[in-house]
């Protein structure tokens, strides 16, 4: 129900069709005009873009989610992706939500990006699930192992999303299809720190 604000245009154009449908009735039965009549689409059209502007959509909130994520890896902050991370989460190398947070701890024990410039985002939605494919460009800091092979870095992802009960959206599985545009994975690759993240070492 949330998607019909995903947009403003339905709004605007429910307001519209009430516009549209009070001109014709003024103008058919003129005896029955007032001044009030022409304020129904006004009305319409405000009420519906506040509720717009108030309430959050799935995809709104998949969003912030990302947004939350991006921050939390510059900032080094575990405990910030672990309460975006779903207690059922799993992918092909890491089977449950603490092996995740045990790569995130390591990976993040020492300054790893400077910055995190997200180039592009496709968010598909359906019904409780949801997938978010995600192209960012990662700037290393100097200082992390990682940028042996260079500072600068494209990392495409994959995030599999699961809405709760609490109608908040956690992530239940991730996946890396390229760096660098290389194809690899979670399975068919394994990070070093003494060397580059651009150089992964196949299993």
């Amino acid at each position: 129900m949330s998607q019909i604000f995903e947009t403003q245009w339905p709004v605007l154009t429910v307001a519209l069709i009430a516009l549209a449908v009070v001109v014709i009735i003024r103008q058919t039965w003129p005896e029955n005009r007032r001044w009030w009549q022409l304020l129904i689409p006004a009305v319409l059209a405000v009420g519906g873009l506040c509720l717009e502007h108030f309430i959050e959509t799935d995809y709104e909130k998949i969003e912030s989610l990302i947004e939350a994520a991006r921050q939390a890896v510059i900032g080094q902050d575990v405990g910030g992706i672990a309460s975006i991370v779903s207690p059922d989460y799993s992918d092909s190398r890491h089977y449950s939500k603490d092996a995740l947070m045990g790569y995130c701890r390591e990976l993040l024990s020492e300054p790893f990006a400077e910055r995190i410039k997200k180039q592009q985002e496709q968010i598909t939605i359906s019904g409780q699930k949801a997938e978010a494919e995600i192209s960012v460009r990662l700037h290393l800091h100097s200082q992390n192992p990682y940028s042996l092979g260079g500072t600068l870095m494209y990392v495409k992802m994959k995030l599999h999303l699961t809405k709760t009960a609490y109608g908040n959206w956690l992530i239940t599985g991730s996946e890396i299809l390229s760096i660098n545009n290389q194809p690899v994975g979670w399975g068919s690759v394994k990070y070093q720190k003494t060397t580059a993240l651009s150089k992964a070492v196949t299993v």
